[in-house]
């Protein structure tokens, strides 16, 4: 891919997450809220959720657009992730009443995975959004605790998301996206404070995600 057509594609991510982040952790405490403000009888337990390609093509089936794309292969080489996420949908809230009209749903996720080496484990808020029939926009926020070999907490740190998941044919989930961490990481994962990174998110047959991020370092 030529340098120029690089730089063009990732203006517009960071022009997405310079957005979203232009608020520092507001994005997440909306989530939270818009949550909040939902009737604790529409949350759908961990015994009975959906899966992730479910809760997503669901979402994406409830918008009346039809947004096509087209994919192009670039080849694009990219180094070894320094974070790698396994999480599961632990609850849903649908129904959620967007402003511009339409609605979104709410999931809640939970999961663990490693960091530069560092174990973790997490826990996050997330809207689905419906953009098309196979397309949703995805926003939310998560925290994670890093633990040593015994599983105690040793340091903490949380981010801001925003990605764009496709349906495809097989009814697997392929998504990509941005995230922000926030400027409150402590101990073993301060390292992580104001750091950007490019993830890519594959939905797998068993009901987990798999995130793979790549750090983005301006010079």
């Amino acid at each position: 891919m030529k340098i120029r057509e690089t730089t063009a594609i990732i203006g517009v991510l960071f022009g997405t997450m310079l957005v979203m982040s232009g608020v520092g952790l507001t994005n997440t405490i909306l989530v939270n809220e818009t949550f909040a403000a939902t009737a604790p009888g529409n949350m759908t337990n961990a015994t009975n959720t959906m899966n992730p390609q479910a809760v997503v093509q669901k979402g994406a089936t409830s918008s009346s657009n039809d947004v096509k794309t087209t994919i192009t292969n670039n080849n694009i080489t990219l180094g070894n992730p320094f974070y790698i996420e396994y999480d599961k949908i632990t609850s849903t809230v649908p129904g959620i009443p967007l402003n511009g009209g339409g609605h979104a749903t709410g999931v809640t996720f939970s999961g663990n995975g490693i960091v530069k080496g560092i174990g973790f484990t997490d826990t996050g808020r997330a809207l689905i959004i419906p953009i098309s029939k196979t397309i949703v926009g995805i926003f939310g926020g998560l925290a994670i605790k890093a633990n040593d070999g015994g599983g105690n907490a040793n340091g903490n740190a949380t981010l801001s998301f925003r990605e764009v998941v496709h349906m495809t044919p097989a009814g697997t989930m392929q998504g990509s996206g941005a995230a922000i961490f926030n400027a409150n990481a402590t101990r073993n994962l301060s390292f992580l404070s104001n750091t950007v990174a490019m993830f890519t998110d594959t939905g797998n047959k068993g009901g987990t995600d798999t995130i793979k991020a790549w750090e983005w370092k301006y010079r």
